[in-house]
């Protein structure tokens, strides 16, 4: 093979340069993702909100979304939850809701023709609440995206830095800048602050509190808030 390639020199280089060349097109597809985004048939809506949110509010907010989605025609039932299920593999906080908004077979729509996307922007269109930040996805594509990046969506920006108030003006600047991409639906940068504290220094106080809180909070925090 050698002497093979050092007789017929310009050929083999030519045909290696060819086959490198050809090789550029899937290097620069390297790192996206191949297979088109899947229709699951159902549509999961998962909201985020500011923190220290209250549970009265997060009941009212969660019944209020699936009162408005039900009145949709493509819609066949809606399921609403706030809070964690007894599980510590969902640590979901009050502030982030899950919807799972079961889809009607196509044939029974109004208009067959109309996208699940196209579906989801009249959906946005009537969900506006000051403060909720709405987010649309599919059921499966979430759980793999939660997997794989640790988050509910599959781009997420993480900003570091040794001040809580800085790193809320910086994550206020890039939510509002990632938002005037034409290819952003919705974007919401979490909070690091504004969760509510209650700071005691006295050691008995601070034992009658928490003799107080406790049992009511695990009670609370193990019981997702149903709609």
């Amino acid at each position: 093979m050698l002497k093979f390639c050092i007789r017929y020199r310009f050929s083999v280089l030519l045909i290696t340069a060819l086959l490198l060349a050809v090789s550029i097109i899937p290097i620069q597809r390297t790192g996206s993702e191949f297979m088109p985004p899947l229709d699951e048939g159902d549509i999961l809506y998962m909201p985020t909100t500011y923190p220290g949110l209250s549970i009265s509010k997060a009941r009212e907010l969660v019944q209020q979304t699936d009162k408005i989605l039900t009145t949709f025609p493509e819609v066949a039932s809606v399921f609403g939850k706030a809070g964690r299920a007894e599980t510590a593999t969902d640590p979901a906080p009050l502030s982030m809701f899950e919807t799972t908004i079961r889809l009607k077979p196509r044939e029974q729509w109004p208009d067959p023709a109309k996208t699940t996307r196209e579906l989801m922007n009249e959906l946005d269109d009537a969900i506006q609440f000051p403060g909720l930040t709405n987010s649309w996805t599919m059921p499966i594509k979430t759980r793999l995206d939660m997997l794989s990046t640790g988050i509910k969506t599959p781009v997420g920006i993480k900003i570091s830095g040794p001040s809580l108030t800085e790193l809320n003006i910086l994550t206020a600047q890039v939510e509002q800048l990632v938002k005037t991409l034409p290819e952003t639906l919705s974007a919401f940068g979490d909070k690091a602050t504004g969760d509510i504290l209650l700071i005691s220094t006295s050691t008995e106080m601070k034992l009658r509190v928490m003799d107080c809180i406790s049992p009511m909070y695990k009670m609370l925090s193990r019981q997702p808030l149903a709609a």
